[in-house]
């Protein structure tokens, strides 16, 4: 009997995105660079608590800014499932009220664990799309009851500033400009923007640049012009961010077997597409 070979999956969504692997992952000492929620498929994780314990769990919620090693989370023995979370979203406040705190920017312990696990296999094993995928992942992230609560009002100039981040993408605005846009001072921005986003504004856009350069790739296109359409300087200088922000070089997650299979929202396509166009 032949058996199908599973491959890890990624799903990119306008405000969140999700991968599955489908064995262990060999990340690096490196901060966190988005709010995520790590699930663990098969296996658990080991957290190191602020008391020196450990605990075992096989889900924990880290805020973007975390420095993410093995003394704080070994993942070693675990198949993982990532989601990112919108640094603006309701959900990570939700969630991080709903889960034990393990320390600053890290709890553990999602409510509904059993049923991330069973859907995540499930997304893995089965053949779906984009939106059916996000469907499904939404149904237990967070309850239905909880999902129309607002934990915290975020400030309506760093809000502006996210905006005009995602919309010139590959330009180098300077940190003043987007303080007199706001009308504050530039010591005062890069402090509201950390409290507010968990990273400093340049970290923010840099990972942001990741973010769509990662969308151009798992589209087709090659990792050049992926690098140039987010506004790195080069390919290299994509494979270093990359690595010092998501913990693994690029070329594991896109050149090597097991390749991945991706899968792109409709929206997210419709934005990339004029971008990588402005290439030609």
């Amino acid at each position: 009997m032949n058996t199908i070979k599973l491959v890890p999956k990624f799903f990119i969504w306008k405000r969140s995105r999700l991968y599955i692997s489908t064995g262990n992952l060999p990340l690096r000492k490196h901060t966190i660079g988005w709010n995520q929620l790590l699930v663990c498929i098969e296996g658990e994780m080991l957290i190191n608590l602020e008391n020196g314990q450990q605990q075992s769990t096989r889900s924990c919620l880290i805020r973007a800014g975390t420095l993410m090693d093995d003394a704080t989370i070994n993942i070693s023995g675990a198949t993982l499932a990532i989601y990112y979370l919108s640094p603006i979203s309701q959900t990570f406040l939700v969630l991080q009220d709903q889960m034990p705190s393990a320390g600053e920017g890290l709890c553990y312990r999602h409510p509904g664990e059993d049923d991330l696990i069973h859907q995540f296999r499930f997304i893995l094993h089965q053949a779906l799309s984009a939106s059916q995928a996000h469907e499904l992942v939404q149904s237990v992230i967070i309850a239905p009851h909880l999902q129309k609560i607002v934990v915290k009002q975020f400030d309506p100039r760093v809000i502006n500033i996210l905006h005009r981040i995602r919309e010139s993408v590959a330009e180098n605005i300077s940190i003043s400009d987007f303080a007199s846009d706001a009308c504050l001072s530039e010591s005062r921005l890069k402090k509201l923007f950390k409290e507010q986003i968990g990273i400093p504004i340049t970290k923010y856009r840099i990972q942001y640049r990741l973010i769509v350069a990662t969308a151009c790739i798992t589209a087709g296109y090659s990792i050049t012009d992926a690098a140039f359409t987010a506004g790195f300087s080069s390919s290299a200088h994509f494979s270093t961010c990359y690595s010092n922000m998501v913990g693994i070089q690029p070329s594991f997650a896109f050149l090597k077997p097991p390749y991945m299979n991706a899968f792109i929202a409709d929206d997210v396509l419709d934005f990339i597409s004029p971008l990588v166009a402005q290439l030609a």
